[in-house]
């Protein structure tokens, strides 16, 4: 009965130290960095920093976009006009936003995105 004691108290032991050790590593993820241009001649300008997760970010300016910059090397953001339209940018680059509208959502995520684009 001894030995079932001691073995039975070295096994809770054991237990509890395990369940204190961290299930799995921390995961973070990085936002990238998209900058709106209105319409006009002297074109006003905002910059938004998204999560690279996959969270789909509201945007509430109001202003109506002809342009948006991506700084998004390893994935894709998309954006969503208040008028129904989608813009869709891989990587880096510049997209011109015809007709002009108001953004009113982005969402970015890594290339490994899974499904039709509008699900990235």
């Amino acid at each position: 009965m001894k030995l079932f004691t001691t073995t039975a108290a070295a096994l809770l032991a054991a237990l509890n130290i395990t369940s204190a050790a961290p299930t799995q590593p921390e995961t973070r993820q990085f936002g990238t960095v998209v900058t709106f241009e209105g319409a006009g001649s002297n074109p006003p300008t905002y910059t938004i920093s998204p999560p690279f997760d996959g969270t789909n970010v509201t945007i509430n300016t109001g202003l109506s976009i002809s342009h948006i910059n991506v700084n998004a090397e390893e994935g894709v953001c998309r954006f969503a006009g208040i008028d129904g339209s989608f813009v869709f940018i891989v990587g880096e680059g510049t997209v011109d936003v015809g007709p002009p509208q108001v953004q009113v959502s982005v969402r970015c995520s890594a290339f490994s995105c899974i499904g039709p684009p509008i699900n990235c």
